[in-house]
């Protein structure tokens, strides 16, 4: 099953670690994983567009605690319930 992670990234000092964590844990457990964290320098709409690109791949979306935070998680959220993707809460 290939899983994307969505949570809070703005305004969050440590999302790095909360998506290296999440990332790591649904890999132990057999999953394909995305893990959206990109490199630093784009534009918001860049990394709304990539993240829904990578999300259209995926079976499953991993909601990462502190999601509610984010409107861009939100946006994934409603992309996944609309095609009727899993969504896993973290």
């Amino acid at each position: 099953m290939k899983v994307y992670i969505a949570g809070s990234i703005t305004n969050n000092q440590s999302y790095k670690e909360q998506f290296k964590s999440a990332e790591e844990h649904l890999k132990s457990l057999g999953c394909d994983v995305i893990n959206p964290v990109k490199p630093e320098g784009k534009n918001y709409k860049w990394y709304i567009d990539e993240g829904l690109k990578q999300l259209m791949q995926c079976d499953a979306v991993y909601m990462i605690h502190g999601w509610e935070k984010s409107e861009g998680a939100k946006l994934e959220l409603q992309y996944a319930k609309t095609v009727g993707l899993m969504i896993i809460y973290g």
